[in-house]
């Protein structure tokens, strides 16, 4: 027999659909719900290579207590999202506060520290006096991080970790991948910029796009499934499938990178490259960069050339429908 869950909103509802609050309130309350009642997920979670970097590797069986906080208040009326306590033999051990950041904004390293250090300060937490803090941001895209008791996943990570889960983990990920569709693993599906200086990189080894990550002119951008570069007249000859977005100063975090368990050597090879062309070995830019890291097999051919009516000074958007459509030449922006 089917048991089916409806709501006023929903033919098909779960548990998180009776979380009120605005959207950030909801996936984060869910997550430490989920957190809280699922031992596995919470242990997948507790593994991940960046938690594991500042807090060391976890056995949830060994230990007798572990509490679940959604919305700790500290002493100066500050919110940690998510404060997850470890006792062991019934003493505190171990606390990790999680900052979760809006799958929809940008954020950098330096803003992460700044704000988490906060919560690591001693007293801040009348709950956590006895426990060793830790913290954690999730953010909209990866960044290095190189912080001892500070790091940063993105909301992609937790969707991996999640997919093809059952039970109450499959619940959440189809809750959060719904609500007002701010938690979709990408907001646009092809981003476009004119090719300018890195028209190499685009054709070329090793496939990556590289732009500041500071100014609304690039923090403000969303999420793609793909890029593309306009040429002359704004023509598009090719979209390449976006595998990654890794935030980071190539100058202090490289090393941080390179010893990151979570990218491949072949990443890690073509970012160097990019680096030591770019800027010279030993002396990378001191300045916090997005990496777009674009497909090597992921890559359509747009034969028919597309390009919009007038060229664009620097972003726009464009529906992947649009590009693909060889009846097109001309092809309009996605103001959605």
């Amino acid at each position: 027999m089917k048991h089916i869950f409806r709501t006023y909103n929903s033919l098909n509802a779960t548990v998180f659909d009776l979380l009120s609050g605005d959207t950030e309130v909801k996936q984060t309350t869910a997550l430490a719900y989920l957190l809280s009642k699922d031992k596995n997920t919470l242990q997948e979670f507790l593994n991940l290579e960046e938690i594991q970097r500042i807090i060391g590797k976890i056995k949830l069986e060994k230990f007798s207590k572990v509490i679940v906080h959604s919305e700790l208040i500290s002493t100066n009326r500050k919110r940690a999202d998510i404060v997850i306590q470890l006792y062991q033999d019934k003493k505190p051990k171990s606390a990790l506060i999680i900052e979760a950041k809006s799958a929809k904004a940008n954020s950098s390293s330096i803003q992460i520290v700044n704000q988490i250090s906060g919560y690591l300060e001693p007293n801040e937490f009348s709950e956590l006096t006895d426990f060793e803090l830790f913290g954690c941001s999730l953010t909209k895209n990866d960044l290095i991080m190189h912080n001892p008791k500070i790091t940063a996943i993105s909301w992609s990570s937790i969707f991996e970790m999640l997919n093809g889960k059952h039970g109450l983990a499959k619940e959440y990920l189809e809750f959060i991948s719904n609500i007002k569709g701010t938690m979709k693993f990408y907001e646009k599906e092809v981003f476009s910029i004119p090719a300018g200086n890195s028209n190499k990189y685009q054709y070329n080894y090793p496939n990556i796009y590289e732009c500041p990550n500071e100014g609304t002119r690039y923090t403000s951008m969303k999420k793609p499934l793909f890029m593309a570069f306009r040429k002359r007249l704004g023509i598009m000859e090719k979209i390449f499938g976006v595998d990654d977005i890794i935030i980071m100063n190539p100058k202090t975090d490289y090393q941080s990178f390179m010893n990151n368990k979570a990218y491949s050597d072949d990443i890690k090879k073509r970012v160097t490259d990019y680096c030591n062309d770019v800027w010279g070995e030993r002396n990378y830019d001191d300045n916090e960069k997005q990496f777009f890291i674009l497909s090597q097999t992921n890559q359509i051919e747009l034969n028919h050339k597309p390009r919009p009516k007038r060229n664009n000074a620097f972003r726009a958007y464009y529906k992947l429908s649009e590009l693909l459509n060889a009846t097109k030449k001309i092809v309009e922006t996605d103001k959605n």
